[in-house]
């Protein structure tokens, strides 16, 4: 349990420090690219996000069968050669589809892009390419790392690459250096990552690293579990890099960079909301596996899921509150918009998030493949929807399709887990609003209020941050948060705080 706390508390600084480096780094990046080169930028970063996804979603049933093989570390080694071995083919699969949308670029663009935009569009298509095909052919590293639960390790080596990889890049755009070099450096902290956990499982973890090819006998129990996830992640892509690419045929690269500020803190809001459950992710296999029944699921489920509520309240409840202010102080007027597109699209995508460790009993049940078809009906449906809404309102047709899709699929999975697994969901709810509702109830309006009366400025907007957070904290620590989540509290500070948590026990 120590080893989670840890890595949970990582996890949430990792997240912090992502948050901040978006903060200072953006505008730099905006400002030396401009807003035509930040949305090239975006569309790259949405072309990169297909090219992770040709390991079909099988990182995370790896992950799974080392789990199940914890206890015969001659049997993991074997698995860990055979999954290196089927990987390498998926990082040829990648070097072959960085190829493909190179070839294509202008085909895809060339209406909307001039030449030289798209000459570039290809330069860093390539860049990012390199990455993704180390990244994905050597994913099984990560996924032993996190079945051995080695997160501290893993989310340092991730803050130090983050934190490095973006220095570095600072300093090259002020020596004049543009879009290409920004992603060259982006691929080459992903290379990094994995050399460094390499490294660490031969030289710290004693575990030999090889190469061999599976059977099918050992690949299709393993392709069955990650199919569904597979479909998952398309859909993932479907709702949050598509619309960047649709949009950039369109309308062109600078609606682009609009799009991708409003919907830029979706990863940092994913990052909160996984934060828990990747930490919890082998404890509810392994109880998913021991048989537990649907109560204790439920009960399992509620308690992960108010966890995660409690930091993602106050992140969707700040940026709705004042959101509108900090855009505008951080990037300028011109990118107002991106605060109705943030609303449209973080508020559901929110309720995902607080939910999303029902994505696992969803897997270790074998009914994800339910919940992976339903949504990718709703995801498909939601092209035409895009296309219809972006020709009537713009960027912000896009954002309400995006947001009536993820709605639509939150809903269907709360009915799927009440029909096929037999949880509770009234009871889910519920207990999940018990006291949040009430610390919101107080908080919104005081928010509103504070946003309203306060002065205007940074500085404004650092009181109202300053004013709001602990009020927040506060009452959810008194009337929000039930025994057991004031004794992890305890447990936190008695790590970070001794002295607090000795006059508070």
């Amino acid at each position: 349990m120590s080893q989670r706390l840890n890595a949970a508390m990582l996890s949430y600084t990792q997240v912090a420090v992502r948050i901040a480096t978006t903060l200072v780094f953006t505008p730099i990046l905006v400002g030396a690219l401009g807003q035509e080169g930040y949305g090239l930028f975006s569309i790259v970063g949405a072309l990169a996000a297909y090219f992770y996804m040709i390991d079909f979603g099988m990182n995370d049933g790896v992950m799974r069968f080392f789990v199940r093989h914890e206890n015969t570390p001659d049997e993991r080694r074997r698995f860990l050669k055979q999954m290196l071995g089927f990987y390498a083919g998926l990082g040829l699969l990648v070097a072959g589809a960085t190829y493909a949308v190179h070839g294509l670029a202008p085909a895809l663009f060339g209406a909307s892009l001039t030449g030289p935009q798209v000459a570039l569009l290809q330069d860093m298509i390539i860049a990012v390419g390199a990455g993704a095909v180390v990244m994905v052919a050597f994913n099984p590293l990560g996924a032993l790392l996190s079945a051995m639960e080695r997160f501290v390790f893993l989310r340092l080596l991730e803050i130090f690459t983050a934190v490095t990889s973006t220095l570095l890049t600072v300093v090259l755009l002020w020596q004049g250096f543009g879009a290409l070099m920004v992603v060259i450096v982006m691929s080459g902290a992903l290379v990094f990552q994995v050399a460094a956990r390499l490294i660490y499982i031969v030289l710290v973890l004693r575990i030999p690293v090889g190469w061999s090819w599976p059977g099918w006998s050992r690949l299709k129990p393993v392709a069955l579990y990650a199919a569904p996830i597979f479909v998952s992640v398309m859909v993932e892509q479907i709702y949050w890099k598509l619309d960047n690419l649709i949009i950039g045929a369109v309308l062109g690269a600078a609606p682009v960079a609009l799009y991708a500020i409003g919907t830029t803190f979706n990863k940092h809001l994913m990052s909160f909301g996984t934060a828990i459950s990747r930490v919890m992710a082998p404890e509810i296999i392994r109880q998913a596996d021991s048989g537990a029944d649907a109560p204790a699921l439920n009960s399992l489920l509620i308690r992960v899921s108010r966890l995660q509520a409690l930091f993602l309240l106050l992140v969707i409840s700040g940026l709705a509150l004042f959101g509108a202010r900090f855009i505008d102080l951080w990037l300028g007027p011109d990118y107002g918009l991106a605060y109705t597109i943030l609303l449209i699209v973080l508020i559901p995508y929110t309720l995902e998030l607080i939910g999303n460790a029902r994505n696992i009993l969803l897997q270790v049940k074998s009914l994800y493949w339910h919940r992976s078809l339903m949504i990718l009906a709703i995801a498909c449906l939601n092209i035409p929807l895009t296309i219809v809404l972006l020709n009537l309102w713009g960027v912000v047709g896009a954002a309400i399709s995006t947001g009536i899709g993820l709605m639509v699929g939150y809903v269907a999975v709360a009915i799927l887990l009440q029909v096929k697994l037999g949880l509770d969901m009234g009871r889910y709810f519920r207990e999940l609003a018990r006291g949040l509702g009430r610390v919101l109830a107080v908080c919104v309006p005081v928010g509103l209020a504070l946003n309203h009366w306060m002065i205007g400025g940074w500085t404004g907007l650092f009181l109202c941050v300053a004013i709001y957070t602990p009020l927040y904290a506060g009452l959810m620590l008194g009337i929000g948060m039930n025994p057991y989540e004031r004794g992890l509290v305890r447990r936190v500070l008695t790590k970070v705080a001794p002295g607090v948590a000795a006059r508070w026990t």
